[in-house]
């Protein structure tokens, strides 16, 4: 009884093991579940960022990446999105085997969500005929795609029960893969299909040996016990021929020979039980060594992806950090060449690494020039006046930008910027004329208070024409932003023609804006090489 209830405490210690490595087991799945699922968040997030962050092919390239990342996720709208942009950009650059790959990543999207088009007609199948017959004309390699595109070709086939379509499919399919029928894969030992000798375990093999010594010893015993019965009915035989005193010291001998034979039988049975209870806490000492072994796999891998799990986490901060300092540098970057050159210019450059110039209908261009100068140059060190210059041409630059003008450049102490450019939405005149009276009212008030401190004026004349432009950058280096044309040469004869502290502008630009402003018709006027032409003062 002592080792039956041994036995039972060793097998209940067994099943509560179980329980627990079990419980183990599940929330190590649930772990490295969650581990999986956040591994796939932060590979999304990084493409995004990637396509965000891409130009050209590689935007097309990261944007498939993401399609496939957002597909294996399950989310099928966003790649069918992803795909789209990358078909757009392969258009664009004319990338017909990044197109054949997009029109691919669309198609099973489609597919997967079962969307259709106009009338119920399938809208996922012209995609694959597309990308297999971009592929045809461009002559490709890619047969991992071209397969792709007809197995899915075929399963639309089936789902519709086209069978004669299914099986022209799968002739296509046989004749590009190896061009005939595929000889079967031998299958090499301890594949799966063959069988592999196993290695016999030494605890079994010592567990079967005893099993067949008890058996056979029980054998043994079951002889013996018929061998006995035999003996007695040989001596029953015997004492029936007996005399009374023999057959009582013959039944005495009988009876001591019984129980010494049933003493030895008992005593055997209990070594069987013995050797039965040694052999079974010998298989449970063993499987409590193959549980802790488990156990102690299980914690390690815990550990390791514990330790993977915080290792991503502080690697995905740094990037974080990386990528924002990345975008704080491209968007001063950005701000930089905005400020050099006008948005659509710097945009082709940024594109093409080049940009041609444009041809503008009706852009309004004007000059402003400091009357005197060259005295007030004479009174005043290089550096004062380089300040007093960067003073008036910054308060020119805030009044342009708030009427929406582009500032062309300065040239000593002339100031140039033009209307309409370079969008080509018209000549703006209007604005240009309140800017020209903002910028002459703010150095009147400028003046004021540097007369009162003995300091030299600055009084500006300021001229305006409206016509045809050419713009542009010429050169490859030091981009610079320039206009070209008769009209920008007329507005600078207008200004040179013009009064300090007043705006001169022509009869062309007077016909624009004379419905706004009140203006002073000065006459013809001759100008350097173009004749007379009419010009009035804007009064202020």
């Amino acid at each position: 009884m002592n080792i039956k209830g041994c036995f039972q405490g060793h097998l209940f210690i067994i099943h509560t093991m179980m329980k627990t490595l079990r419980t183990i087991i599940f929330l190590c799945i649930c772990l490295l579940a969650g581990l999986l699922g956040h591994a796939q968040n932060t590979r999304i997030q990084q493409l995004e960022q990637a396509v965000a962050s891409s130009t050209g092919i590689w935007k097309a390239e990261k944007s498939i990446a993401l399609a496939d990342a957002l597909m294996e996720q399950g989310d099928y709208a966003g790649a069918e999105k992803a795909a789209e942009s990358a078909e757009e950009i392969a258009q664009q650059l004319q990338a017909r085997d990044w197109l054949a790959t997009a029109l691919n990543r669309q198609g099973k999207a489609l597919m997967a969500q079962g969307r259709k088009g106009f009338l119920g007609r399938d809208r996922s199948g012209p995609k694959f005929s597309k990308s297999n017959e971009i592929l045809r004309k461009l002559g490709s390699t890619n047969k991992a795609l071209m397969l792709d595109n007809l197995q899915n070709l075929r399963i639309l086939a089936d789902r519709r029960g086209r069978t004669e379509e299914v099986t022209q499919i799968d002739a296509e399919i046989v004749r590009l893969q190896t061009g005939g029928v595929p000889s079967a894969p031998s299958i090499p030992s301890g594949s799966p299909g063959v069988p592999v000798p196993s290695t016999p375990n030494p605890n079994n093999l010592s567990a079967g040996n005893s099993l067949q010594k008890n058996r056979a010893e029980e054998e043994r015993w079951l002889k013996e016990s018929q061998a006995l019965q035999a003996l007695l009915q040989q001596q029953e035989n015997r004492i029936s021929q007996m005399s009374e005193t023999q057959m009582k010291t013959e039944l005495m001998l009988l009876q001591k020979n019984q129980v010494l034979d049933s003493m030895m039988y008992r005593a055997r049975l209990d070594s069987l039980e013995v050797s039965n209870w040694n052999l079974a806490l010998r298989e449970a000492e063993s499987n409590r060594k193959f549980n802790y072994l488990i156990i102690a796999i299980l914690l390690v891998l815990a550990a390791g992806a514990t330790w993977s799990y915080f290792r991503a986490r502080q690697n995905a901060a740094v990037l974080k950090a990386m990528n924002k300092v990345i975008r704080e540098e491209q968007s001063r970057s950005e701000n930089l060449l905005l400020n050099i050159l006008p948005s659509l210019v710097a945009d082709e450059l940024k594109s093409k690494g080049r940009t041609q110039a444009r041809y503008f209908e009706d852009v309004s261009v004007l000059f402003a020039d400091f009357v005197g100068f060259s005295k007030i140059a004479e009174q005043l060190s290089p550096q004062q006046l380089v300040n007093e210059l960067d003073t008036c041409f910054q308060a020119f630059d805030e009044i342009i930008a708030k009427y929406g003008l582009e500032k062309i450049k300065t040239i000593g102490d002339a100031y140039m910027c033009a209307g309409g450019l370079p969008d080509g939405g018209g000549s703006m005149l209007r604005s240009m004329v309140e800017a020209a009276r903002e910028m002459q009212f703010w150095l009147n008030q400028w003046n004021d208070n540097r007369e009162k401190s003995g300091q030299p004026r600055y009084d500006a004349r300021i001229g305006i024409h409206c016509g045809p432009v050419v713009a542009g950058v010429v050169g490859s280096k030091k981009f610079a932003f320039d206009i070209w044309g008769d009209t920008v040469n007329i507005a600078s004869r207008v200004e040179q023609a013009g009064e300090g502290g007043k705006i001169n502008i022509s009869g062309e630009a007077y016909q624009v804006v004379r419905a706004y402003f009140p203006c002073t018709y000065r006459g013809k006027i001759a100008v350097k090489n173009k004749g007379e032409i009419d010009m009035y003062f804007v009064e202020n």
